[in-house]
C-alpha cells in the first residue's frame, strides 16, 4: 500500500490527499476525529477533532465526511451556568448544529458526553433552547451505547427524565455519573449495561451518600465507585453476581453500620481494587465476598479502626489465594512478620508483587511512628517454598523520607533472593524482574 501511494504521488500533479482511496481516507478520518477520553477507552469527538473540520479541506473530503455516519456517532457538550440563563453559550445555531449532527449519524450507536459546570451554588433555570437540546438527544436514546453525564445538583434537575417514554436505553453499555445520584430510570431502562462508573464528589466539605438502585438480575460486568457505602456496594454485587468481572471501589461509611448477609459468590470476578477509605468494617466486607477466579488484587489505604481492629490479611486472602497472580499493597502500614510474610506464604501462585508506600511501625519514634523499609532483609531472606513462581517485584518508595536508600543497597539481596537453585519451580526461560521506583521529590 505504501509503495502504491509513492507511485501515485510521483506520477500525478494532484495533492496526495486527493489521490488516497476512499477506504483509506475513512480510516484516517476515524483516527483524526477520535479523541480518547481520559477516564475510559471509549472515543469521543470534541473541539478541533470534530468531523466538521474535515469539510474545510476540499469538496471530496467534505462529501465523504458528511455521508459517513460513524464519524458523527459521538457528541460532546460542555455547558456553563451562564448558558442556561441565556447570557452566553447555547443558542439556536448550536441547536441546529446538533440536529444536523444527529441526521448525519443516522442509525449509528451514539456516545454522549455532557458536562454542565456550576459557576455558583444557586440553581439556574434552564432555557427553552437548552430544553430543546435535551429533547433532541432523548429522541435518539435508543441509539445510545455510552453516556457520561455530570450535572451539578444545584444547577437543574437531572436531564433525560423522559428516557423511558422514548423506548429506554436498550443499547447502553457504559454509564458514567459524575455525582452521587444514579437515576433509577436510567438503570431500569438499560438491560445491557455492562460498565458503571460512579464518581461521587464532596459538596461543601461533605461527602454525600450514593443513591443507586440496580435492577434485579443486572448484567453489570465492570463497576467503579468513589466514596460508596459498603452495604450499597454489596447490594450492587449481589444484583450482578453472575456477571461481574472487575471492581474498583473506595468506601465511605460515616455511621460505621454493619454489613448484612448473605455471602456473595462472584464466579467471574478476576480483578478487585479496594481502598479502605472511610470505613471501619473492611474485614466484614471482604469476609462476605467469595471470588474463586480472582487473579489481580489491589488493597490500598489500609488502616486500623478506632477500636484497634486490624485488617486480617492472611485470613482474607486464604480464600482467594488459589488463582491469585498479581497483588498490590499500597499506602499502608504493615508489619513484615505479622502481616506481609504470612500473607505471601499462602499465595503460591503469585507472579507479580507491588509494594507502594508501605511502611512499618516503629514505636520508638516520637512522631507517627511509620517508617519506610530501609532494606528487604526479612522479605527477601526466605526459604525455597516462599513465592515459588514470582516473576516481578516492584517497590515504590521515597514518599515520606528525604533520603531513601540507594538502589545499589538492594542489589546484593536481590541476587541472593532469586536463583534457580532456591526457586526450582520458576520457569528458567523467564527473567526475574525487580523494579525500584524512587519517588523522592517527585522524581521516578
Amino acid at each position: 500500500m505504501i509503495s502504491d501511494l509513492t507511485v501515485m504521488a510521483s506520477s500525478s500533479p494532484l495533492p496526495i490527499h486527493e489521490k488516497l482511496p476512499t477506504e483509506l481516507l475513512l480510516d484516517i478520518f476515524a483516527l483524526i476525529t477520535a479523541l480518547p477520553y481520559k477516564h475510559d477507552e471509549t472515543l469521543i469527538f470534541d473541539g478541533r477533532y470534530s468531523p466538521l473540520y474535515l469539510g474545510h479541506i476540499c469538496r471530496a473530503w467534505r462529501s465523504i465526511a458528511w455521508t459517513t455516519p460513524s464519524l458523527w456517532s459521538a457528541i460532546g457538550m460542555k455547558i456553563s451556568d451562564d448558558s442556561l440563563s441565556g447570557h452566553t453559550g447555547i443558542n439556536a445555531y448550536q441547536l441546529g448544529l446538533l440536529e444536523q449532527w444527529l441526521q448525519r449519524a443516522q442509525g449509528s450507536p451514539l456516545s454522549i458526553y455532557l458536562r454542565v459546570s456550576a459557576e455558583s451554588a444557586m440553581p439556574t433555570p434552564p432555557t427553552h433552547v437548552y430544553e430543546l437540546l435535551i429533547q433532541k438527544l432523548v429522541s435518539r436514546s435508543k441509539q445510545w451505547i455510552y453516556l457520561d453525564c455530570r450535572v451539578p445538583r444545584a444547577s437543574m434537575r437531572i436531564p433525560f427524565a423522559g428516557i423511558a417514554s422514548q423506548g429506554g436505553l436498550p443499547l447502553l453499555q457504559t454509564l458514567i455519573v459524575e455525582n452521587e445520584v444514579v437515576p433509577s430510570q436510567w438503570l431500569q431502562s438499560a438491560p445491557n449495561l455492562s460498565r458503571l462508573i460512579i464518581r461521587n464528589r464532596g459538596w461543601f466539605m461533605r461527602i454525600p451518600p450514593v443513591d443507586c438502585v440496580m435492577p434485579d438480575e443486572s448484567r453489570l460486568q465492570h463497576l467503579s465507585a468513589n466514596w460508596i457505602q459498603p452495604n450499597l456496594f454489596l447490594d450492587i454485587l449481589r444484583s450482578s453476581s453472575p456477571h461481574i468481572i472487575s471492581c474498583q471501589v473506595t468506601f465511605y461509611d460515616r455511621h460505621s453500620s454493619g454489613v448484612g448477609s448473605p455471602a456473595i459468590y462472584l464466579p467471574r470476578l478476576s480483578r478487585l481494587v479496594i481502598s479502605q477509605g472511610g470505613t471501619s468494617i473492611l474485614n466484614d466486607i471482604l469476609d462476605l465476598i467469595h471470588c474463586p477466579s480472582l487473579s489481580d488484587l489491589t488493597l490500598s489505604h489500609l488502616q486500623s479502626t478506632e477500636s484497634g481492629t486490624r485488617l486480617e490479611l492472611p485470613n482474607i486472602l486464604s480464600q482467594w489465594s488459589r488463582n491469585l497472580i498479581s497483588l498490590t499493597l499500597s499506602t499502608t502500614t504493615l508489619d513484615e512478620h505479622e502481616d506481609l510474610i504470612p500473607t505471601l506464604q499462602i499465595i503460591p501462585s503469585l507472579r507479580h508483587l507491588t509494594l507502594a508506600y508501605v511502611y512499618y511501625h516503629d514505636p520508638a519514634l516520637d512522631s507517627d511512628g511509620d517508617v519506610e523499609w530501609k532494606h528487604l532483609s526479612h522479605l527477601l531472606a526466605t526459604d525455597t517454598t516462599f513465592l515459588p513462581t514470582l516473576d516481578t517485584f516492584r517497590l515504590v518508595y521515597g514518599f515520606k523520607e528525604d533520603n531513601p536508600p540507594a538502589v545499589a543497597a538492594y542489589l546484593p539481596e536481590i541476587e541472593i533472593f532469586r536463583t534457580l537453585h532456591n526457586f526450582p519451580f520458576r520457569n528458567p526461560a523467564l527473567p526475574f524482574k525487580v523494579t525500584l521506583y524512587d519517588n523522592t521529590q517527585g522524581h521516578w
